[in-house]
């Protein structure tokens, strides 16, 4: 599965996963609160992956999460 972090401007970076698990557990934990979905990503009605905005005070939770620094 791909998973993939970046910075998209000041305070914020952007987390890119394939992986379903993932996406579950983000939705879980953090949706609710602060990251935000700024795409989502389908193949015949199914989702294959998400593109997540993160506040830049949470990086290391989503190095953590993501399984990769940024």
């Amino acid at each position: 599965m791909t998973n993939e972090l970046w910075r998209i401007q000041p305070g914020f970076i952007a987390g890119y996963t394939e992986d379903a698990d993932l996406i579950q557990r983000i939705r879980r934990y953090k949706f609710k609160n602060d990251w935000q979905i700024m795409a989502e990503y389908s193949k015949q009605n199914k989702r294959k992956a998400v593109q997540f905005k993160i506040p830049i005070e949470q990086r290391r939770q989503a190095e953590r999460m993501f399984g990769i620094k940024l």
